[in-house]
């Protein structure tokens, strides 16, 4: 079933939205582009919700379908706050493509299941093996199928290239059904991460239970309003987000940090957060870990096994994109991932680029996106 609106002349007034409640419809309806909003289902019951900007006025006749992914702790929304002038989604429209925003299980777009109840902690039983092996698949057979075409471009920020990996290890037909893939600093080896505060995070979330993790309401109703309402608190509030994520930038648009604060936490699972921890302590990309007794129950094995990532070999090569100052993603691990997927890798030497800024840097379409677009438009020898 889908609910569609198009051209959302009622948010004509664009600077009256409220960035707080607002979602990808009204952050794209506001610029008048067009904006469609597709609900499907995935084989394992979660109930996710997908946004489309099928063309642009400024674009030419391409076809072509893009599919944009986000990163832990987000949503489809955080590719749109920038606005036409830097956000992806608008430009490759602008470009002539069809571009799909998808999002995660557990996201605001997420939280609907056909049996469980996003209040019970049995719904949030998922790390971002699901979302890779479940979420992905389903949002692009979905794409597919509504365009009636065979294949796709991607593009995976983060976690959203995380997924992208899982997705091909446990279903290399997928590769079919990929053209070209750009991940913009892909979490998958992490041994070498350098964000200390994210770390700690990581070593104290491996002992948590289970259940939705929502550092962004923690942080709304107490730390917020008791520290960062000060002017002093809000840089200190701010250091520590930027911390968290990747480290402080100089390239940030410091004119979204009321937006991102607000937005720091789309919801999702603490297993994701447990099995990036995983990752971090032992050095291997492998499925989660459940403990001995239920890894040999689903695995056959106590040691969860590896993602085979031979089997990543889309009909393109992989973009990938890192560089020396994200506290998340450290150059040594990006290039232990690409040489493993055959990737070609894109060393970016911009002084203090950290991983929010892949999505939200003043200058990120000179640095990444004029590049990332060519390569899209290059495919194949495609009609400009």
């Amino acid at each position: 079933m889908i609910s569609r609106v198009v051209l959302l002349l009622l948010l004509a007034a664009g600077s009256l939205v409220d960035f707080a409640t607002s979602n990808s419809l009204s952050l794209v309806g506001m610029h008048n582009y067009p904006v469609e909003q597709h609900r499907l289902t995935t084989r394992d019951g979660y109930v996710l919700t997908i946004f489309r900007i099928p063309y642009s006025q400024r674009g030419g006749g391409r076809k072509q379908v893009v599919f944009l992914q986000h990163g832990i702790t987000g949503s489809s929304d955080d590719w749109l706050l920038s606005g036409p002038n830097s956000g992806l989604p608008f430009l490759l429209a602008d470009a002539g493509f069809d571009v799909w925003l998808g999002n995660s299980r557990g996201n605001e777009n997420g939280r609907a299941h056909k049996r469980l109840d996003p209040k019970n902690d049995t719904f949030w039983k998922f790390s971002w093996h699901e979302i890779g092996a479940y979420d992905l698949p389903a949002q692009i057979d979905y794409v597919l199928r509504k365009t009636e075409q065979a294949a796709l471009h991607f593009v995976g920020h983060s976690q959203g290239g995380t997924a992208y990996l899982v997705m091909l290890a446990e279903h290399p037909k997928y590769n079919e059904k990929i053209m070209t893939t750009n991940l913009l600093a892909p979490l998958a080896f992490c041994s070498n991460m350098e964000s200390k505060l994210m770390t700690l995070v990581l070593k104290v979330n491996d002992y948590m239970v289970e259940g939705e993790y929502t550092p962004g309401s923690l942080t709304q109703h107490t730390l917020s309003e008791v520290v960062c309402s000060t002017m002093i608190g809000k840089h200190l509030c701010q250091d520590m987000l930027f911390t968290l994520i990747g480290g402080k930038s100089t390239h940030i648009n410091r004119t979204l940090i009321p937006q991102l604060e607000n937005k720091e936490s789309s919801g999702f699972s603490n297993r994701l957060l447990k099995h990036y921890a995983q990752v971090f302590k032992t050095g291997r990309f492998a499925k989660y870990d459940h403990g001995n007794a239920t890894n040999l129950r689903v695995y056959g094995t106590s040691r969860p096994p590896l993602y085979e990532l031979s089997n990543v070999a889309p009909e393109e090569r992989v973009e990938m994109f890192y560089t020396d100052n994200d506290q998340l993603l450290s150059a040594e691990d990006a290039q232990t991932l690409g040489q493993r997927i055959a990737a070609t890798q894109h060393h970016v030497t911009v002084r203090n680029w950290n991983h929010l800024d892949y999505v939200y840097a003043t200058d990120v379409v000179q640095v990444i996106y004029r590049q990332l677009i060519q390569s899209i438009r290059d495919y194949k020898a495609s009609p400009i």
